[in-house]
């Protein structure tokens, strides 16, 4: 009988929250009811209606939810949020207006999708939170021309036999780094568990531990080489590894040689690595292949920008590894890739390896990657890849850009509370590039008497087009590094519409 009036009382409150200071229930609207109200109703002529009575249903779970959750939030008080003025027995109706408002809005946000434009305002070139590399607009064109019909990606349109989908990338990056060959897959991790599986699964993996990375998402490359079938075999310490480490572990199980450039740490102090030409000898003399992990892709050196030097893919591959590892979206200025490139008989190896086939790139990835590849046949690619364009500018053209930025904005923000200055600020390339470097640059710093630098930050957060921002000390910091000339006009209306909310409170 207990455990029977027990599941009654709990049946009854999720039909009725009875508030603890008078008879007041709350009720809650019928889906239908909502699905009848305006908003909804004009939604459902380009949104399916049975989509939008679940979104309904949703809504109003969340509310017993939270009304169950705190009963006393909602004592004595009606549907207009006023205090009741005597007990009632009569049930309250939730507004269904305002349900029907919060699920249009839900609605409205799927059909915008989960991947949207932002504004960067973090001063981080290549911020992988915001999908790394900006592409140049070419890359963009290519993108519609190739999504929207058939392609020749796998064709040779002059026998009409079949072709191979890379035979342009091959090219392209044998002219500009002297590669055999080369594939494209998915991400840089793609291609080291490719290379591990074509080359060395069932057999040891030699690496360095000071070069046994972990980068962001908890990839770890002893994770990665163990999955691809590969078996890890340390060597050296943590802060000095030599050739001849390398040389003593070959065993007729070994593998593979692994070099992982460290592209996003330091280390520092009493140090010392293996050479890479000492490890070219040894692989040729051993008949063992040496990969060698990249990770960024510098086609250039970038040192003449005025970045810290970065080893480039064309001298990789000249000092005669077997293959070479790269992104296609950090310093190659590209779409998300993994590009491997060097001699014929490895690349051939690993495009023949069943893995292959799941980690390959499709046809707008490959056509995106050729037309960023053709952009460095050019005497000034900075000229075409944002990336470079971003990184190259001056602080005082940054300063510039601001302070013309800043006297519009000042024109047009109604006078309130908020305080606007520019201040000094410090960029970084990101994306596992360059660590510890970096760029001087400025930043908008955005204040408020009345308003929490959290408060401001989300509000910018949650604009039309969200602009992301970071806070210090207390204030929140454009970087103008990396906003471009596009999002001026966007950040403008959000400042103004920022400084008219604080000037109302």
């Amino acid at each position: 009988m207990a455990v029977w009036s027990a599941n009654l009382g709990k049946i009854l409150r999720q039909v009725f929250i009875l508030s603890e200071t008078d008879l007041n229930p709350i009720k809650f609207p019928q889906v239908d009811r909502v699905l009848r109200e305006p908003i909804l109703a004009e939604l459902s002529n380009s949104f399916r209606r049975d989509v939008l009575a679940d979104l309904v249903r949703e809504d109003l779970a969340k509310l017993r939810k939270k009304y169950e959750g705190d009963v006393s939030a909602v004592a004595g008080k009606s549907g207009n949020g006023k205090k009741s003025s005597a007990p009632s027995s009569d049930p309250t109706l939730l507004d269904p207006v305002e349900v029907a408002r919060r699920v249009a809005e839900t609605a409205r946000s799927l059909l915008r999708g989960g991947v949207r434009r932002v504004i960067n305002g973090t001063g981080v070139i290549l911020n992988t939170n915001l999908g790394r590399a900006p592409l140049p607009l070419a890359t963009l064109n290519k993108l519609t021309e190739i999504g929207q019909g058939y392609t020749s990606l796998e064709i040779d349109v002059e026998t009409g036999k079949r072709g191979e989908r890379t035979a342009m990338v091959s090219r392209l990056l044998g002219l500009l780094t002297g590669s055999e060959s080369a594939i494209v897959v998915n991400n840089n991790a793609s291609a080291v568990m490719l290379a591990v599986s074509a080359l060395a699964r069932g057999k040891e993996v030699i690496v360095s531990r000071g070069e046994l990375i972990e980068i962001g998402g908890s990839f770890r490359l002893p994770d990665v080489i163990t999955a691809a079938g590969g078996t890890l075999k340390e060597v050296g310490t943590t802060n000095r590894t030599r050739a001849s480490d390398f040389s003593n572990a070959i065993t007729e199980n070994t593998g593979m040689m692994m070099r992982c450039h460290r592209s996003n740490f330091e280390i520092t102090g009493f140090t010392e690595e293996a050479k890479l030409h000492d490890l070219v000898k040894i692989s040729e003399a051993r008949k063992i292949p040496l990969v060698e992990d990249l990770g960024s892709g510098a086609l250039f050196d970038i040192s003449k920008l005025g970045l810290a030097y970065e080893p480039t893919v064309d001298k990789v591959i000249e000092s005669g590894v077997s293959v070479v590892l790269f992104s296609g979206d950090k310093l190659l200025g590209g779409p998300q890739a993994g590009i491997v490139a060097g001699k014929r008989e490895y690349v051939s190896a690993m495009r023949k390896d069943p893995m292959y086939r799941a980690l390959r790139a499709d046809k707008l990835i490959i056509s995106l990657i050729e037309i960023v590849l053709t952009q460095y046949l050019s005497p000034s690619p900075g000229a075409f890849l944002p990336v470079i364009n971003l990184a190259s500018q001056s602080a005082e053209e940054i300063r510039g850009r601001l302070e013309r930025f800043l006297t519009k904005v000042e024109n047009t923000v109604q006078a309130s509370a908020i305080k606007f200055s520019i201040v000094q600020s410090e960029s970084t390339l990101g994306g596992g590039s360059l660590p510890g470097k970096v760029l001087p640059s400025f930043a908008l710093e955005i204040s408020a008497e009345k308003t929490s630098s959290a408060k401001l930050s989300s509000f910018l957060r949650n604009f039309e087009t969200p602009i992301i921002t970071t806070v210090k000390d207390e204030k929140v910091h454009i970087d103008f590094r990396t906003i471009l000339p596009r999002d001026e006009g966007d950040l403008q209306r959000a400042l103004e519409n920022l400084s008219a909310q604080i000037s109302a409170i």
